[in-house]
């Protein structure tokens, strides 16, 4: 074969293979980037780590079955209603804040962890889905709702999205007993319009625990409280505060999840020995102070100075 033909001949099948190569490799990276968007899309907005925060609701059975633990993610845990009146089951209600505009697809009741087998007919049964973006008190559309089941995980995708600030989520009926449990609500969708600030998180809050003190530095908290002249530090985005509290000069401590709201409201949950506790919730004090700082707490718990510079 003639050595120029030869040379064409390789050099067509060299940028045969590179282009193939690039092809490929672009192939990949749109693949890539499809399922990232796809599972940015499929966030549970419900979730308190995604900034999901309760503003109000109609009642809990105790501490150890507080709202929030429909918006942990963990099935350990789980809702249940308050205590009946004379008239029987009524509605229960919870308002939600998500932490910016969403456009929804898809709407879960999750009844799998809870307590049917030893109280039959406990587990929540017409569970209906309103939303607003007008506010937490008004401009209700009704969204779905779902027939939840007992022991499953019962999910409707919509048939339209619908946008979304503020939930409202009602417990119409049950399976017959005379309190309602839920184990998880989630709602999945994508955010919409532009991202809404959050509230300026430093300053005082009064809490069930008593006053609290929250000093953010970047994505650090630092603070303290009231109770047992108690330390808290870790990460927050302004609105998610995943903390650690430290109390009885360092004998007691334990974790904490809060979400602020966008009118102040502090709400979420605490656990000691990576077990549930109960709820921490309180409001931001317009004026007024707390006796403490946080470096004095520190070092009250334990920290020494010396590693508190980088703490």
């Amino acid at each position: 074969m003639d050595k120029a033909v030869l040379d064409m001949l390789l050099a067509g099948l060299f940028r045969f293979f590179v282009w193939g190569h690039v092809a490929l490799l672009s192939g990949l990276s749109a693949a890539v980037a499809s399922e990232s968007a796809a599972k940015a899309e499929d966030q549970n907005v419900l979730l308190m780590k995604n900034g999901a925060v309760v503003l109000a609701h109609t009642g809990q059975y105790d501490k150890d079955f507080p709202v929030n633990a429909m918006f942990d993610g963990d099935l350990r845990y789980y809702w249940a209603s308050a205590r009946s009146g004379p008239s029987g089951l009524r509605p229960q209600s919870f308002v939600i804040e998500l932490q910016q505009q969403y456009r929804l697809h898809k709407l879960v009741v999750d009844n799998r962890e809870m307590d049917e087998n030893q109280f039959p007919g406990i587990s929540a049964r017409e569970v209906r889905f309103s939303a607003s973006t007008e506010s937490p008190q008004s401009g209700w559309e009704p969204v779905a709702t779902i027939e939840a089941l007992q022991f499953v995980r019962n999910e409707m995708v919509l048939s339209r999205p619908v946008e979304a600030r503020w939930l409202k989520v009602e417990v119409l009926s049950n399976y017959g007993f005379a309190l309602t449990e839920i184990n998880e609500l989630e709602a999945y969708g994508k955010p919409v319009g532009e991202v809404v600030p959050f509230m300026n998180p430093n300053g005082v809050y009064q809490t069930n625990y008593g006053l609290l003190k929250l000093e953010i530095d970047g994505d650090r908290v630092v603070g303290c409280y009231e109770v047992d002249k108690g330390y808290v530090h870790g990460s927050t985005n302004g609105r998610v505060f995943d903390i650690e509290w430290i109390e009885h000069k360092g004998e007691e401590r334990g974790t904490a999840l809060l979400v602020l709201s966008s009118s102040g409201f502090l709400n979420g949950l605490w656990y000691e020995g990576g077990m549930l506790a109960g709820p921490w919730f309180g409001t931001k004090l317009r004026e007024g102070g707390i006796d403490c700082d946080p470096v004095t707490a520190a070092m009250g718990v334990g920290f020494r100075a010396d590693t508190l510079v980088n703490h």
